[in-house]
């Protein structure tokens, strides 16, 4: 089940909501060893108070969260922007109504008890069909998002072209800043990786 959070109906899913915190901490203080506030074992930033929309992959009860991720606006105040300069091209234009930005995305590795990257592989390639299905039907045009090494493979594996525009190497290991476009014909390419059709939904994307 696919979720879309906004401000209209964050306490109906203030229990997910919840779980995308502490997967947050889990993966991006935990695992990798970013440099990130974790307070209760959530990890929580300023621009959680910016009205995002969270997308949310869900079990069909709406209890278990697999997967999640942040879309925030490139015309507001963006993570991209305040810590991911060194990966934004001088030359660039970045900021526009129809491109996001899309932070904090991580994969719950308990649903394949760490040993399944096919699992893995699916959950990531769903969530990248659902960004795509919500970005056509709000016009958005292309999504930014900063991404390892790990994640850019899984996006390029499950069909996604992900435009590389600029790199770091100050939290450790490679850091990308990728351009996603959005069109139907990626999408579709997404979903015959997945051998699926248009995901369910839940909620209404959130107005800015």
């Amino acid at each position: 089940m696919i979720i879309v959070i906004g401000s209209h109906n964050a306490k109906q899913y203030h229990e997910l909501i919840d779980q995308m915190y502490r997967l947050r901490a889990r993966v991006f203080s935990d695992r990798l060893r970013w440099d990130v506030k974790v307070i209760d074992g959530r990890e929580r930033d300023k621009y959680d108070d910016e009205s995002p929309v969270y997308l949310i992959y869900a079990d069909d009860t709406a209890r278990e969260l697999k997967a999640s991720l942040r879309l925030l606006p490139t015309t507001g105040p963006t993570l991209l922007t305040d810590f991911f300069w060194d990966t934004r091209p001088e030359a660039a234009h970045l900021t526009s109504p129809t491109i996001w930005g899309c932070t904090r995305f991580c994969v719950n590795q308990k649903i394949s008890n760490g040993k399944d990257n096919e699992q893995i592989l699916v959950t990531t390639a769903t969530m990248i069909a659902a960004v795509g299905e919500l970005a056509m039907r709000a016009g958005i045009e292309s999504i930014l998002c900063n991404i390892n090494s790990t994640m850019l493979r899984l996006c390029r594996r499950a069909g996604c072209e992900v435009q590389v525009l600029g790199a770091t190497d100050r939290y450790g290991e490679k850091v990308y800043l990728g351009l996603l476009p959005i069109s139907e014909t990626i999408l579709v390419k997404v979903r015959e990786r997945l051998n699926m059709h248009a995901l369910p939904t839940e909620g209404l994307l959130c107005s800015h």
